[in-house]
């Protein structure tokens, strides 16, 4: 019964063709979902068990979305965040973003994470000179954030080149990873962190 209702309801919130619904019912995930969903809910006439599937609904309508647009997993991967700033005009050297380091109230504030620079002048209190996370304000915030180290040893000289972080441990990674999601999430990319060399070809 449970497995007809939750049809119902995605075919209903998707303007999707056939064949972009059988990609979906196909999907290991959706099998997974509606299995999770009748062994939490067994009760489709208890209402508080209706409003439970009603939340479950909500993930699996997501899920439904990202396999009928024909992204499938992929559609919340990391990398999606990773490339959020590919479309924006501005780049920065470490010179010109250490410009941004919120000591200016006049001006932004920004950061840098694995390339994409980040407008986080709406937490000024967090990045501005009197905050827990003012030594990244202007700068590379990358390593420090993967190691959870906020004091300026983990900052790269702003001559030398980019941080590459090829030796981080996974799990280091996994933290970079998870603020990577955070920063996208909240703040507004607004250009990439680049080279002075590539800086300096560019407008030639």
């Amino acid at each position: 019964m449970w497995k007809g209702y939750i049809k119902y309801m995605v075919e209903s919130a998707l303007a999707a063709s056939n064949e972009q619904l059988e990609r979906v019912y196909a999907s290991p995930l959706w099998a997974t979902a509606c299995h999770t969903v009748q062994s939490i809910v067994p009760d489709p006439h208890n209402y508080t068990h209706l409003a439970l599937v009603g939340i479950a609904l909500f993930f699996i309508i997501r899920i439904a979305v990202s396999f009928a647009r024909g992204s499938g997993a992929d559609y919340f991967t990391m990398d999606k965040v990773r490339r959020q700033a590919v479309a924006t005009k501005r780049t920065f050297t470490p010179r010109e973003l250490c410009e941004f380091n919120g000591k200016d109230e006049s001006t932004p504030v920004y950061l840098a994470i694995r390339g994409i620079v980040y407008d986080v002048s709406k937490s000024r209190h967090m990045y501005g000179p009197q905050g827990p996370y003012c030594n990244f304000a202007g700068r590379d915030a990358s390593r420090g954030l993967a190691l959870s180290a906020f004091d300026e040893s983990v900052l790269t000289d702003l001559d030398a080149p980019i941080d590459p972080l090829e030796e981080l441990e996974k799990s280091e990674q996994a933290s970079l990873d998870e603020w990577i999601e955070f920063f996208g999430g909240k703040y507004t990319p607004i250009g990439t962190l680049v080279e002075p060399l590539v800086e300096s070809k560019k407008d030639q």
